[in-house]
């Protein structure tokens, strides 16, 4: 209905004229209603109702003397309404302007319905000036703006809807998809919502039985009626695809936030990190963060986002010559090389020293940390999180999980379907990097010492390989979990697999494992049983009534964090070659002469 009027090119006006016929039904005066409103639109002339009551409805053209007019009775019998009489003719010039009366907020949001149900960032600008193009009516900002809203209560819910039904959705969840967590708390005499943390069984599975032991930590501010923020711990599979692992929504971000979430995560994973290596957290290491993973994961490794501490290296000292000097030194695998980039550092600037008591380098450095970063040294998390918020931040709590519990559903049925068709031992990401370090294995002179020892001999360095304890003296090994170039040389030597020397959490076997589970459908909330009906869910009980947090947008338009899209990509390493010792290129590709 609202997606004719939208994308449909103009009717021509006898075309319209002739869709009211005597005889013709409306299934209720409502209908009947809208319909007339919108041929009047369409039409370009003012409709003036003469009579509107339970049997009868009664419209004519608004100008003096026009004879138009038509009179619609109720059925005797049921409750449809038909035309008994009609005079389709008008004598007068119509609307000249382009504002109508008829074009009321109501009818804006029975416009755009179809658009805002593809598209709820659907702008009220875009609104008006579509409205504009398609049907030559100019509606204020103010009626796009309204009639949006009106459209959005409608197809979604209002925002306070939402937080009335969270105890029930949160039982629908844990109903559907047995071994879930999901969980709503509010605060106050007035039961007013404070937190929501859900996490799927499908990713729980996954994540302890084959993703490897890394967590991103991450959080965005919505910017709905009601604000709040999005929490959220993902993990990264084995093709280096991020896997969310669990998402909250908090009124404020807030330190007792950070630590009721990582509470969560820490009941959530149980007894199960105990069968697990130490986890890597990965985050902005900001105050709240850092004291929620001390306390509730002491023994894990927290590692600062590349992408945070290098934007301060830069802020700071605003040298292009530094700043890739502090990329070589990120990169560099062993406590000299590091020293050594840091020499160069302080050659430039002595400041760089200063900077390093506030950014330790056994947080980010990857010669000095000890956890297992397997290469990842920025938030891919970031980029996700600002997506769903900029998607959702239109939408009630309840419709804003379903995104997200669509998307991941969507992830995990693609992933699963793509990971079957990979004949493989390793996923292609890895296999990738095993073929180079196969191929730069070629420039090596390999020595062997014992069974398992190596001795990898390159115009730059030695380097010693145990294939047993799968470690390279070079570290790039046990750092990134692959055979490095020399652990490759050595495994062909002695005709071994190098695929075979991966982490298992970079096999196809894994892939598969990660996404094996399913992320069932939520029914239509009109199936739900109603708040009140039930006892205890989780966190509060399904039968009290949240209502919405305190917090409220602020008037005016809000602000706009933008986030560059070369921000969230992996900065690039800088090859040195082994021969030469320039930047740019590897050793098997120099061409200098020695």
């Amino acid at each position: 209905m609202a997606d004719h009027a939208l994308i449909v090119p103009d009717v021509s006006l006898p075309l319209i004229e002739h869709s009211l016929v005597i005889g013709q039904e409306f299934p209720d005066v409502e209908t009947c209603r809208r319909t007339l409103k919108d041929i009047a639109i369409a039409l370009h002339f003012d409709l003036r109702i003469v009579k509107s009551d339970r049997s009868r409805f009664i419209a004519k053209c608004s100008k003096e003397g026009c004879p138009w007019r038509v009179h619609v009775a109720k059925c005797p019998g049921g409750p449809t309404f038909t035309i008994r009489t009609l005079h389709g003719e008008h004598t007068c010039e119509g609307v000249r302007n382009l504002h109508h009366q008829q074009a009321s907020v109501g009818w804006v949001a029975r416009s755009v319905e179809a658009r805002i149900r593809d598209n709820p960032q659907y702008k009220p600008k875009e609104i008006l000036q579509d409205i504009r193009d398609q049907h030559g009516v100019a509606v204020s900002y103010m009626q796009a703006w309204r009639g949006k809203e009106r459209s959005m209560a409608a197809l979604h819910g209002t925002f306070e809807e939402g937080y009335r039904l969270l105890p029930v959705y949160c039982e629908q969840i844990r109903k559907t998809n047995p071994g879930s967590i999901a969980s709503v708390f509010a605060t106050g005499q007035e039961n007013c919502f404070q937190r929501l943390f859900i996490s799927y069984r499908a990713c729980i599975y996954g994540f302890i039985n084959a993703c490897r032991p890394l967590l991103e930590l991450d959080r965005a501010h919505l910017k709905g009626k009601y604000l709040g923020t999005l929490l959220c711990a993902a993990a990264v599979d084995a093709d280096d695809a991020l896997f969310p692992l669990a998402i909250a929504i908090v009124d404020t971000e807030s330190d007792e936030n950070w630590m009721w979430f990582m509470s969560e995560l820490r009941k959530l994973l149980g007894v199960n990190t105990d069968n697990m290596p130490r986890l890597t957290i990965l985050s902005d290491r900001q105050r709240g963060i850092v004291e929620a993973v001390e306390t509730h994961f002491p023994s894990a490794f927290h590692g600062f986002c590349l992408r945070f501490v290098s934007e301060n290296f830069r802020d700071t000292f605003k040298n292009t010559k530094l700043v890739n000097i502090f990329w070589n030194a990120v990169y560099a695998l062993t406590t000299a090389e590091f020293e050594s980039k840091i020499s160069e550092m302080v050659e430039i600037s002595q400041d760089v020293m200063t900077w390093f008591q506030h950014f330790p380098p056994q947080l980010w450095a990857v010669a000095y940390f000890e956890g297992m970063r397997y290469g990842h040294f920025t938030l891919g998390i970031t980029e996700l999180l600002y997506n769903w918020a900029l998607e959702c931040h239109e939408l009630p709590i309840v419709q804003m999980m379903e995104h997200m519990r669509n998307q991941l559903a969507s992830w995990f049925n693609d992933r699963r379907d793509i990971g079957m068709r990979w004949t493989s031992i390793l996923v292609p990401s890895a296999e990738k990097r095993i073929l180079e370090a196969i191929a730069d294995a070629r420039c090596y002179q390999v020595l062997r010492a014992n069974e398992v020892e190596f001795e990898i001999v390159s115009t730059e360095r030695t380097n010693i390989v145990d294939i047993r304890s799968r470690v390279c003296s070079c570290r790039r090994w046990q750092l990134y979990g692959l055979p490095c170039a020399h652990a490759a040389a050595a495994l062909i030597s002695c005709g071994q697999n190098a695929h075979l020397f991966a982490e298992p959490c970079f096999t196809v076997a894994s892939y598969r494992e990660t996404y094996s589970q399913m992320i069932n459908h939520i029914p239509d909330k009109s199936l739900w049983r109603e708040p009140g009906e039930g006892t205890e869910g989780g966190g509060a009980k399904v039968d009290i009534t949240i209502r919405p947090p305190k917090t409220r947008r602020p008037p005016g338009r809000p602000k706009k964090k933008v986030l560059r899209v070369e921000n969230f990509k992996r900065p690039k390493r800088v090859v040195q070659c082994g021969r030469c010792h320039l930047l740019g290129h590897s050793q098997k590709k120099c061409t200098m002469p020695l």
